[in-house]
């Protein structure tokens, strides 16, 4: 299986949007059908800093639509599935949304961040009422896969990670912005997150330059905690060919059986 993971540049300067956009919509024209998958970072529709939270929703409003346009068309044109967060629109506000596009340009379903940030809390232009209950782990099966999902903020709650393991997950698809990540604190992260599910992450992120220490890091890392991919702060496309189903077992405990990494802690676990 090949990923094609996509990692467009961003700005602090919001005059840099429009430019910011169309380089991620010449990233999606690269794309082609060796792709089985393809991955654009959190908020693909607002490429830079916005001065004020109204700005926010403009930029969603007006870019949002095309990249929803633009991933389907290269769903189809490449047969791949895109996974692109963007806006979605409620009758109470926007949602940050990974939206699930199968090779046949059908939007087939969406991942509602499961903790929205702080600043999309203060937002009176989203809406995040579904994210005041706790709800179970979103998955979605394509192919015998089975996918989970991250989506920027997401990736701090580890008292998550047990129940996404036990989802028996195969491929995790992170989409993030985590603007103020060290590169060595994304590269505990993922990997962490990897090992502790058995599952393949593919995070797609955005570049702050190519000299930045912080954000950027797109990867995709196996099970066994190897990184396979690390963008950095390189503006461009990964590609990465995996086999989903290569799992990692170890021995659990000295003279056990081979289990995952999370089934040796359940064995063991108080609740």
């Amino acid at each position: 299986m090949k990923a094609y993971i996509i990692q467009p540049p961003y700005s602090m300067d919001y005059g840099d949007i429009d430019k910011n956009f169309e380089t991620e919509l010449a990233l999606l024209d690269q794309c082609d059908s060796e792709a089985d998958i393809i991955i654009l970072p959190e908020y693909s529709d607002v490429l830079a800093n916005t001065p004020s939270g109204k700005d926010f929703i403009c930029a969603m409003k007006k870019y949002g639509p095309i990249i929803a346009e633009k991933a389907r068309e290269t769903a189809i044109r490449c047969g791949a599935v895109v996974f692109a967060n963007y806006g979605f629109e409620t009758e109470r506000g926007y949602r940050n949304t990974t939206h699930i596009i199968d090779e046949n340009g059908q939007e087939v379903g969406k991942y509602f961040k499961a903790h929205p940030a702080p600043s999309e809390l203060k937002n009176p232009g989203f809406d995040n009422d579904y994210a005041k209950e706790v709800s179970d782990v979103y998955t979605w099966e394509w192919k015998g896969l089975r996918f989970g999902f991250r989506t920027c903020y997401d990736f701090y709650f580890y008292e998550d990670i047990v129940d996404m393991a036990r989802k028996e997950l195969d491929i995790i698809i992170g989409c993030s912005y985590q603007r103020t990540d060290t590169h060595r604190a994304l590269e505990i992260m993922n990997p962490f997150l990897a090992y502790n599910t058995n599952a393949y992450v593919l995070r797609s992120s955005i570049s702050l330059g190519e000299d930045s220490e912080v954000c950027g890091c797109s990867m995709a890392v196996a099970p066994n905690g190897e990184i396979l991919a690390n963008m950095k702060n390189k503006v461009g496309i990964e590609v990465v060919e995996f086999d989903p189903k290569q799992k990692y077992y170890k021995v659990s405990g000295f003279g056990g059986k081979m289990k995952s990494h999370y089934e040796y802690v359940d064995e063991g676990r108080k609740k």
